[in-house]
């Protein structure tokens, strides 16, 4: 991997195994997959948008969207 070393993490996302993963943050538990990636600020509608999607933490700013039940 690129610059990044492999790290074991309890989440089966893709994107920790991906070396140039294309989002920042992963979906499932908020863990840096690409830190490499810089965006704007993120806006209630796009985490309202991503909460549609089912993600539980936002892939730019690594936020929790959805909380535990």
């Amino acid at each position: 991997m690129m610059g990044r070393s492999m790290q074991r993490t309890p989440c089966d996302n893709m994107n920790h195994r991906r070396a140039n993963a294309p989002v920042g943050h992963c979906p499932q538990c908020g863990g840096v997959v690409n830190d490499h990636i810089r965006v704007a600020p993120c806006s209630e509608s796009n985490h309202a948008a991503a909460r549609r999607h089912q993600s539980v933490f936002c892939v730019d700013c690594g936020l929790r969207l959805i909380l535990a039940r």
